[in-house]
């Protein structure tokens, strides 16, 4: 069986091609994608200005979807047929950062999209932990957004940013207007 998937062959060329259905591991689950964001990262894959991206690619990790299969270490709210987001950031548990909860500063960071290949595909295996459930009052293409949001919030919690402190925003993206907010 085949699915559909989005890839960046080299800067500049983008091709929608049948690639093998995917066979999850037993620590993953199989998610149906339903929404995608495009993200700046995946702009600079395709202007070949992302120097971590390798050629070709299939991007996307701004994504979510439906649990088609249970995998091990997945959470005990999640199961099958819940709709999830997938945490793009790949750790490896080992490392010192991973150990001091510095995950996104892996030594072995793996970004779905960047290092390996993304979720802009119709079903896709993801680390059954790195999942989360998306509460029945968001919609399913607005949940995407959840990635760059967190990024915000990061930068506005690293910097100590306190109520009624002004600040600088440089950029008007997702991330730049969702610190605005």
């Amino acid at each position: 069986m085949k699915v559909k998937a989005v890839f960046i062959n080299k800067p500049g060329e983008v091709e929608t091609r049948w690639v093998d259905y995917p066979h999850k591991k037993e620590n993953e689950v199989l998610i149906k994608v339903d929404a995608a964001g495009i993200c700046g990262s995946d702009i600079g894959a395709f202007r070949g200005t992302n120097p971590l991206v390798t050629y070709p690619r299939i991007i996307g990790h701004e994504v979510t979807g439906i649990v088609l299969q249970e995998g091990a270490g997945m959470p005990d709210n999640i199961k099958e047929g819940d709709r999830v987001i997938v945490d793009p950031y790949i750790y490896c548990g080992h490392c010192y950062p991973c150990s001091v909860g510095r995950t996104n500063c892996c030594e072995n960071l793996n970004v779905i999209g960047v290092h390996v290949d993304g979720a802009m595909q119709e079903v896709v295996t993801h680390p059954a932990h790195l999942i989360h459930k998306i509460p029945d009052n968001v919609p399913s293409e607005m949940a995407p957004l959840a990635e760059p949001l967190t990024i915000a919030l990061h930068a506005l919690h690293r910097a100590n940013v306190k109520a009624g402190e002004y600040v600088a925003i440089i950029g008007a993206g997702a991330i730049g207007l969702m610190a605005a907010l």
